[in-house]
Order: C-alpha cells, then sequence, then structure tokens
C-alpha cells in the first residue's frame, strides 16, 4: 500500500488549470480501490522480511523499510490511495477539491466517508486529520522527515481548518504542485489516543515495537499487529472494524492474518519458498532461472517487470570524525576514482545474473516522466581513468604501490552493508578487490540492517557503506534525503538535524546548494517542462559530484504461490500494493 514517500502522481497535466478556479479532483463517483473486487475470507499469507525486525511503530520515528513495510499494513488507510500503476483514486476521503485564490493560497478541500471507526472501535472524523497534520507532521517539536517533503518553496507548512465533522481543509501559503498527493497520502493519527501524548512531549517515544505484544496500536488500516517474536515473525490480524467492502458488500480484507515472518538472508528466503513457508517471494536474479523453470510444477506464479524504481549506491561519510578520511571522502575526484573503479558490467552478470542495469544517477529509469539519461555523466570501467582521477585529487603511490594522500597518509577505509543482503555483500567484495588494484586498503564489514542504520542516522560512526533507498516515480518524494537539512542527508547531515555533526567541521559544497534551491522551489511550479528542466540538472549534479556512486539495479522479479488470488505485481506497486483484497485458496 504505497505511500506520498514512495509514490506519487505527476499533477502538472491538471496543475495549470488551478488557477483563480476551484478544480475537483475526484467526486463520489469514482470507485475506491477494492471497490469491485470479488474473493473469500479467510486465509494466512506469510511475507518474508529481510534480516531484522521493526525498529519502532511509530511513523514519525521511523526511518527503515525494516519498520515501514509493517506501518504501512496497519496506518495504511489514507484520504486518497495509489494503485500499482501510479494511478490516484479515492481514500478516506470520497471527493477532493483544490482551489488557487486571488492572492496565490492554494486551498484543498478533503470531504471524508462518513461512519468509518479505528481499529478500536472509536470513530473517526475530520477532527483526527486536522489532529494529525497540525499538531504532528507540522509542529516543530516533533521533527520528521515528512515536514522535509510538505513544506513550500519558502520552507512553510501547511495548516488544517476544521470546517465539519467530515470536511476540512488543508492551506498552503503559495501553489504546492503535490499538494494532493502529498496531503493526502499522510499516515493518519487517532486524536483520542495520540493527543494526550503531544501535550505531555512524550509522543515520539510512543508505539515502540514493545507496544505490538501490549496490542496497544490502533489504525485505520486492514491489519493490526498483535504479536512480535525477535528474529523470528510479525504477526498481523484482520482490522475488525475496517472501512471497505467488496463487489457483493463483503468486508476486507479477506485474510484472516498477515504475518511478516524475518530470515536471516536472501538465501533463506529462498528456501523458505521453496519449502512453502512463505507464499510471496521477491526473486533474487542469480535464483531467477532457477525458480523459473521450477514454477509449473511447483505452482507458482514467476515473472518480470522492468527495472524497478529503487537505486543501490555506495556512499562516503562527509562528516567522518577522522579528519583525514574526511578530507578524503570530501574530495570530488577520489569520488570519480571509486565510480571508475566500479565493473557494473561484471557486477550485473555475477550479481544479478544478467538481469540488471547499471546506474548512473538518482533517478530510476522506471520514472520515465523525469529520468534524462541526456544529462548523466557515465563512468565506464576504467582503472586507467581511476588513477588520473586520484592523481588530479591530490593522491600518490609509495613503492609497494599503496595509495598515499597528499600528506602521506595511506588510504584505507571502511566499507559496510546489510548483513544477509547477499548482492550488497557481492557488491562489496568486488569493490574491496577494485580498490585494492588502485592501492586502497578496504576492509569490507557486514551489519544487521539495523545497526547500519543506527550508524548511518544516529551516530555518524560510519566511513562507506553500500546501500539502497526505495526511489519514486516522482522525484520530489526524495526532499528529505537531498535538502540539506533533510532527514536523510546521510552522507553530510546538517548540523541542526544531526547533533553528532560538528559545526565547526560542516561544509556545504556549492552543488548541495543548488540541488536543495531546486528541491525547495520546484513544489511551486506548475509547468510540467520546467519541472522535469530542474529535475535533469538535478541528476546532473549528483551524477558530475556523487554524493552517491550509483551502482547497478536489478530488474523486477517476483514470485508467489498460484494460491494467492487477486495478486497484481507491477515495479511500481510490488506484489502486495492491494493486499485488502488479496485472497488465498
Amino acid at each position: 500500500m504505497k505511500k506520498f514517500l514512495l509514490v506519487t502522481l505527476v499533477l502538472a497535466l491538471v496543475a495549470v488549470g488551478f488557477a483563480a478556479q476551484k478544480y475537483v479532483w475526484f467526486d463520489e463517483s469514482k470507485p475506491y480501490l477494492g471497490a469491485n473486487a470479488t474473493g473469500q475470507r479467510g486465509g494466512v499469507l506469510v511475507a518474508p522480511q529481510l534480516g531484522s525486525g521493526p525498529r519502532t511503530m511509530n511513523y514519525v520515528v521511523a526511518k527503515e523499510t525494516s519498520s515501514t513495510d509493517i506501518i504501512g499494513v496497519w496506518m495504511g488507510a489514507t484520504m486518497i490511495e495509489m494503485d500499482n500503476k501510479a494511478v490516484m483514486h479515492p481514500g478516506l476521503a470520497k471527493r477532493v477539491e483544490v482551489e488557487v485564490t486571488d492572492d496565490e493560497k492554494m486551498i484543498i478541500t478533503f470531504f471524508l466517508r462518513e461512519g468509518i471507526r479505528w481499529s478500536d472501535g472509536a470513530p473517526f472524523t475530520a477532527e483526527d486529520v486536522v489532529f494529525t497534520i497540525n499538531e504532528i507532521y507540522t509542529n516543530p517539536n516533533i521533527p520528521s522527515s515528512t515536514q522535509d517533503v510538505i513544506k513550500d518553496s519558502k520552507g512553510r507548512l501547511p495548516k488544517a481548518e476544521l470546517v465539519n465533522k467530515y470536511t476540512l481543509k488543508v492551506i498552503y501559503e503559495e501553489p504546492f504542485r503535490l499538494a494532493v498527493r502529498y496531503i493526502g497520502g499522510l499516515y493518519l493519527f487517532p486524536k483520542h489516543i495520540c493527543e494526550p501524548w503531544v501535550k505531555n512531549g512524550t509522543f515520539r517515544e510512543q508505539w515502540t515495537v514493545e507496544s505490538i505484544n501490549k496490542k496497544e496500536l490502533v489504525g485505520l488500516g486492514p491489519f493490526i499487529p498483535v504479536e512480535y517474536v525477535p528474529d523470528q515473525f510479525v504477526r498481523m490480524v484482520r482490522n475488525p472494524y475496517y472501512w471497505k467492502t467488496d463487489k457483493n458488500g463483503t468486508q476486507l480484507p479477506y485474510l484472516d492474518e498477515y504475518i511478516r515472518k524475518i530470515i536471516p538472508d536472501l538465501n533463506a528466503i529462498k528456501l523458505a519458498f521453496e519449502a512453502g513457508e512463505i507464499d510471496v517471494y521477491g526473486v533474487t536474479a542469480q535464483f531467477y532461472p532457477e525458480i523459473k523453470n521450477k514454477a509449473k510444477d511447483k505452482g507458482w506464479i514467476v515473472g518480470m517487470g522492468g527495472p524497478t524504481f529503487g537505486t543501490t549506491f555506495l556512499t562516503v561519510n562527509f562528516n567522518c570524525p577522522d579528519p583525514v578520511k574526511r578530507a578524503w571522502f570530501r574530495n570530488e575526484y577520489f569520488r570519480r576514482a571509486i565510480a571508475y573503479a566500479m565493473p557494473k558490467d561484471l557486477m550485473i552478470d555475477t550479481l544479478l545474473s544478467g538481469l540488471g542495469r547499471a546506474q548512473w544517477g538518482p533517478i530510476s529509469e522506471a520514472a520515465a516522466a523525469y529520468y534524462n539519461d541526456a544529462v548523466l555523466r557515465k563512468y565506464p570501467y576504467d582503472l586507467d581513468y581511476a588513477r588520473m582521477m586520484l592523481e588530479l585529487g591530490g593522491f600518490k603511490w609509495d613503492a609497494q604501490g599503496n595509495l598515499l594522500d597528499a600528506e602521506g597518509n595511506r588510504v584505507r577505509f571502511i566499507l559496510m552493508t546489510n548483513a544477509g543482503n547477499t548482492q550488497r555483500e557481492g557488491t562489496c567484495n568486488i569493490m574491496r578487490d577494485e580498490l585494492a588494484k588502485l592501492g586502497i586498503e578496504v576492509t569490507f564489514v557486514p551489519l544487521d540492517f539495523n545497526l547500519l542504520v543506527e550508524k548511518m542516522l544516529n551516530t555518524g560512526d560510519w566511513e562507506a557503506i553500500v546501500i539502497g533507498l526505495t526511489g519514486s516515480d516522482e522525484p520530489q518524494g526524495g526532499r528529505n534525503v537531498w535538502s540539506q537539512k533533510g532527514t536523510l542527508h546521510f552522507w553530510n547531515f546538517h548540523p541542526d538535524v544531526a547533533k553528532f555533526v560538528d559545526p565547526q567541521i560542516y561544509e556545504a559544497p556549492w552543488w548541495e546548494v543548488e540541488i536543495d534551491k531546486i528541491f525547495a522551489e520546484n513544489v511551486r511550479i506548475l509547468d510540467q517542462k520546467k519541472v522535469f528542466e530542474m529535475f535533469s540538472r538535478y541528476q546532473e549534479l549528483v551524477s558530475e559530484y556523487l554524493p552517491l556512486i550509483y551502482t547497478i539495479q536489478q530488474e523486477y522479479l517476483y514470485a508467489y504461490t498460484n494460491k494467492m488470488q487477486n495478486v497484481d505485481p507491477t515495479s511500481f506497486g510490488g506484489m502486495l500494493w492491494n493486499i485488502d483484497w488479496i485472497w488465498k485458496k
């Protein structure tokens, strides 16, 4: 059930018609997702979760998919929803109107469905939405990644106003290109539960993973987490008050339970699928031919569907505590040398069995509306060019071939990734060997995913990491990554965001400032051509200066048991985007 940080809709095709008039985005005549579904109630769906269980159940705090993949199910009812082809549909809101006033304010009016209840039976009303927006997402005392992506070009956050029990307005001080998608896609919090936490200043400490077994979680989504056994599983049961019904009036979801089985590595996930322990499998390219060949006999549905929206990259810490290494990592020629030392064709052949493609910039080819190959700088594998980059960066070699910086320090660093992800581990091993040919000593250390995220985001205790971002068809969803003060600007955190960064050592290169400006200003631009040009410049800068050194991307591959019905996988939505009307024979 994809939401605004992961997906969005290109709105400029109709946005130019907003000025000085009211635009009805959709009304009661458009059905909600699942309204035309048919199926049978009952059954348990088991899906894998790689490596780690959730760190939190509080969406405002969560920054890792090990948490958000679960939060998205139990909180996953929003005012508007996206299908697996990036088309917007009504959700909790049955009608949405947008108006740009004569003084250039944008007003979005949401008309909510009546009679919906939270999972504890309490009524859901517009007061919950106004509370969520005004007291949580725009609260300066509750910082979050959401604030990064919903503020306007001048850094101002929207304000919600209650109209009546089932109607609210959200007001921006200027036109905001993505207002309907981003505000309509917010996860919502129950006022009757959360208001005391906001008032006493403890909101960010609430809804920990311990809340699962205490059965404290209250949401609007199809399933509610009720049991968590660390390193084993998270079990979710049907929300008895879920608001949707199918074509025949049967209450959704069809499934009784949804289980996320925690599995340590990708090899073990494959074995679990073959053994029938899990129902769905995001196939790794290495095993795709084998899984495909077994599909008919095993009763599996197996397929592939082009590039995914995510990116994988190697990044280095611009604020590394070691001043010597910090100087290397900030050296653009050092980063370019790493890029030229990356044998992407070899990686695709050995790690992805040929089922992949090279990545050169921050936007995936899947995001066709914004991807601009013409502006991307390419770094073909060439160790001679890599050596030339190092020489331009002031590096040299000793008699034994070890790389030294201008002060004679030997170049060596630690490279980490999340343990169990064999593709990322393979990338690290290949890069260690290739960089050794340049005289760079790399120590590879795989870590538990949550520990890796802790180092990146909360301590700054890291040097180089291979990791990925989920991506989207709309680049603006990455504002929390690319803004200078973004909460996921991990390679060069601003001291105002990350207190572990010493203001005395912080530097903002000019190209980061320009990227920050692009993400700040494009939201008020309603001309799609201009937006494309701005994001093309962003791609050009990122591929030129390489804060993230992009690696390779696997094609979207999937497999699931033929017992599962109503599954409609795409690279945009995945296999379980419509879990509320998937059913199992």
